[in-house]
C-alpha cells in the first residue's frame, strides 16, 4: 500500500515496502527477488542454498522462509557475537520456525565470513550455492523495477533507503525521468557507491540517455 503523510507542513508518500510480503515472512522487500531467483535455481538441480547473516539484516529470514516455502535446504551462517544484539536475537528465532540448518560462525568483517562460509558449503553440500551479501540479486532490480512501474506516475522526487543499492537500481530504472535521492543506510565512499548502483541498473549517468536526477546522500550512519 501507499500511505500519506504530513510532514513539516508537507505531504510525504510513504510506499510501505515492509509489507511487500506476507506473514509469516520477513517485512522485506527483496524476497520479490529472492523467491524466483531460489526457482531458477531449482530448475538446475540446486536444492541448497547458504546466507551469510550480519548482525541486524533480515535477508536470513526470507532465505529461511523461502526455501521452506519452495522445498528447497537452507544453511544460514549465524555470526557469533560475545553480546548477541537483540535483533539478531529476534532474527534467529524467525529463522528457526522454517527449519533451517544454522551454522554458527566468529563474528567478523562480513566479506571474510561469505568466504569462509562459501568453502564450508562447498565441503559439506555438494550441489549447493552460497548466496550474495545482501541478496543482490538481479531478479531483485527487475522485480522491483515492475512494481515501481505500476504505480501512478504522478511524483516528483522519490526518496530511498540506501543499503547494497540493490532497490535504488530497480527504481532508477523505473523512474528515470524522476528526482530520485537515495540516503545510505551505511557510511561510505558516495562517489563509488553511486556509479555501483548505476552499473548494477546498467544506466548511463545523464546524457541524453542517461539518469536525470540522482542524488546520493550520506548523513554518517553506522550499519547498526
Amino acid at each position: 500500500p501507499i500511505e500519506r503523510y504530513s510532514v513539516g507542513g508537507r505531504e510525504i508518500w510513504v510506499k510501505r515496502e515492509d509489507q511487500a510480503c506476507p506473514s509469516p515472512g520477513p517485512p522485506f522487500s527483496k524476497v520479490r527477488g529472492l523467491v524466483p531467483a531460489l526457482e531458477k535455481l531449482a530448475s538446475n538441480g540446486i536444492f541448497t542454498v547458504g546466507y551469510t547473516e550480519t548482525s541486524i539484516s533480515m535477508a536470513g529470514w526470507g532465505v529461511a522462509w523461502a526455501c521452506k516455502k519452495l522445498g528447497m535446504k537452507a544453511v544460514i551462517f549465524d555470526p557469533q557475537y560475545k553480546n548477541t544484539p537483540a535483533l539478531l536475537e529476534h532474527h534467529r528465532k524467525q529463522w528457526k520456525q522454517f527449519g533451517p540448518e544454522i551454522i554458527p560462525i566468529k563474528a567478523g568483517m562480513a566479506k571474510v565470513n561469505y568466504f569462509i562460509s562459501k568453502k564450508t558449503l562447498k565441503d559439506n553440500y555438494p550441489n549447493s550455492w552460497l548466496l550474495p551479501l545482501g541478496l543482490v540479486l538481479p531478479e531483485t532490480i527487475e522485480a522491483t523495477q515492475q512494481v515501481a512501474m505500476k504505480l501512478k506516475n504522478d511524483f516528483h522526487t522519490i526518496v530511498v533507503n540506501v543499503g547494497s543499492g540493490t532497490i535504488c537500481s530497480g527504481l532508477l530504472k523505473a523512474f528515470t525521468n524522476h528526482k530520485v535521492i537515495g540516503v545510505m543506510g551505511r557510511t561510505g565512499n558516495v562517489q563509488r557507491k553511486r556509479q555501483m548502483i548505476l552499473s548494477k541498473a546498467r544506466l548511463q549517468d545523464g546524457g541524453m540517455f542517461g539518469v536525470k536526477g540522482f542524488d546520493l546522500v550520506d548523513p554518517g550512519w553506522q550499519y547498526t
